[in-house]
């Protein structure tokens, strides 16, 4: 999740080490001339504060707050760094500080593609287009360029895990419809983990979706890619294509996206296996919305579950071999709940 959307913090002061890391990192830095404002709290811990300039809009940057110890705070930097002179798509990180657990990166601004398509939904499929664009550069990436990124992968387990976060937290915890995972379940989980794993590699993002990009000028950047890794090249693509965070995408709007998708790629991929990913990524978007709205207080998560839901159906209907992933989802959309 990025760090577009907004938290609840308005004034801000930065303690000594924080003053002491941007003076030696941006030389025109001070207290008077320099103002400090929220830009944001991710789906995880982290925190993203807007350094700016008095009365200079090019004189903006980005400080992340994160924990150092967080295995995906050494993915982030070596991420930026091994792709920042192949792609154009990451912000450039200025200074980092492990100690204090700071990165100094540059500002993309505030317009996310989620903003955009609230914004200009006339032009949904133009920029939708731009940014399969981009991704399809992303994809057609030689592996070997990033060595963090070919380290991991999406492989048997980690699909499995995915499913398993899905059945815990939105079948179980949000839901309550755990007599619902029983043998069969476990059994189409398995299939569906199989499929997906054994679906050829590209680098993905993993977390593709409106929030994590952005709409810099003309331009198309992503964030909050320290969880890149190879993958099947339809995770990335339908987690873009069914997101929950933008309602204005429609199955109309999203099948020709796919097809233009399809017309541009190289990867090869099939209608049928882009719709296994799908139902793949959206069990875990589902998963991370509950364990988000139950566990971390960020009550916002609740108002995509059933989208969420109803999108995961619409493209469970089209693998009629998994019928018990499909009674789960209807069974759950019954539920008389007021989100």
């Amino acid at each position: 999740m990025s760090y577009q959307e907004k938290d609840t913090f308005l004034m801000i002061e930065l303690t000594p080490a924080q003053t002491r890391f941007l003076r030696q990192n941006i030389p025109e830095f001070d207290s008077y001339n320099w103002s400090v404002s929220s830009a944001g709290a991710a789906g995880s811990d982290r925190r993203f504060l807007r350094i700016e300039k008095n009365g200079d809009i090019h004189a903006s940057f980005i400080l992340i707050l994160w924990d150092s110890r967080d295995e995906d705070w050494p993915r982030f930097l070596t991420i930026e760094k091994e792709l920042g002179a192949v792609i154009p798509f990451l912000p450039k990180i200025c200074a980092d500080d492990a100690k204090h657990g700071l990165i100094l990166e540059e500002d993309l601004g505030t317009m996310t593609l989620k903003q955009y398509c609230m914004e200009r939904p006339d032009l949904l499929e133009p920029i939708y287009q731009s940014v399969l664009d981009a991704l399809i550069r992303w994809q057609s990436m030689d592996i070997t360029i990033s060595h963090v990124i070919a380290a991991r992968s999406m492989d048997l387990e980690v699909f499995l895990w995915e499913s398993n976060y899905f059945g815990i937290h939105c079948v179980t915890e949000f839901f309550g419809c755990d007599s619902l995972l029983g043998a069969a379940w476990e059994k189409e989980r398995m299939r569906i983990a199989r499929e997906a794993s054994a679906l050829p590699k590209v680098c993905i993002h993993r977390d593709f979706q409106s929030e994590n990009i952005l709409m810099c000028g003309n331009e198309v950047r992503f964030v909050d890619f320290q969880g890149a890794r190879l993958g099947p090249a339809g995770y990335d693509a339908a987690s873009l294509l069914f997101d929950p965070y933008v309602p204005q995408l429609d199955d109309s709007a999203s099948t020709r996206l796919f097809e233009y998708y399809l017309s541009k790629t190289v990867t090869g991929i099939s209608e049928e296996a882009f719709y296994v990913c799908a139902v793949q990524r959206l069990m875990q978007a589902l998963g991370a919305y509950g364990n988000l709205s139950i566990h971390k207080g960020k009550e916002r998560y609740r108002r995509y579950i059933p989208i969420a839901v109803e999108r995961c159906i619409s493209i469970a209907e089209k693998l009629p071999r998994f019928p018990q992933l499909l009674r789960i989802l209807e069974v759950c959309r019954k539920k008389n709940i007021k989100f």
